[in-house]
């Protein structure tokens, strides 16, 4: 499945790098395999700085030194952090509202806007709920993007 990722452009949710610091024992092989793939530039990988803050703001309350050492491997990889500005807050209110995701209708909406379609995370209930608004969201603001695919490293398996 990973060569399916092979030079897409995809947007690395934050939970991956999370179960990475944590070394969780379901999600950090599967979770570190994405990552050095990232460093070999397998795909082209994107994210933000709410991915930075959400990383930092998770881990600080487990252990600050681990939450700096996750945040400037962070910003190590070769990851193309994107801007969140008044347009992608525009596209957040509108997939927020129709799926009732938080955090991740900013995430969405920042791929939106910057035209990705896929996005590597082990957080299905909330990805499936953007998947089923994305469509109609991109229609009503006249954003031309493919549908949405979701890879879940785990599982190996793209939903």
């Amino acid at each position: 499945m990973k060569k399916a990722l092979r030079g897409k452009r995809v947007f690395l949710d934050t939970n991956i790098f999370v179960y990475v610091a944590l070394k969780h024992p379901d999600f950090y092989d599967s979770c570190y395999e994405i990552l050095e793939l990232s460093v070999d530039e397998y795909y082209h990988g994107y994210g933000s700085d709410l991915v930075l803050f959400e990383l930092f703001g998770a881990l600080s309350k487990i252990n600050p030194k681990a939450a700096y050492e996750a945040a400037i491997s962070y910003l190590n990889l070769p990851i193309t952090r994107l801007e969140i500005n008044r347009d992608v807050i525009k596209v957040a209110y509108k997939i927020a509202e129709k799926s009732g995701v938080t955090y991740d209708s900013i995430h969405a909406a920042t791929m939106m806007i910057n035209g990705i379609n896929l996005i590597i995370t082990e957080d299905l209930t909330d990805w499936i709920k953007i998947k089923k608004c994305w469509k109609n969201v991109a229609e009503e603001l006249d954003i031309k993007i493919s549908d949405l695919i979701i890879y879940a490293p785990s599982k190996q398996k793209f939903i």
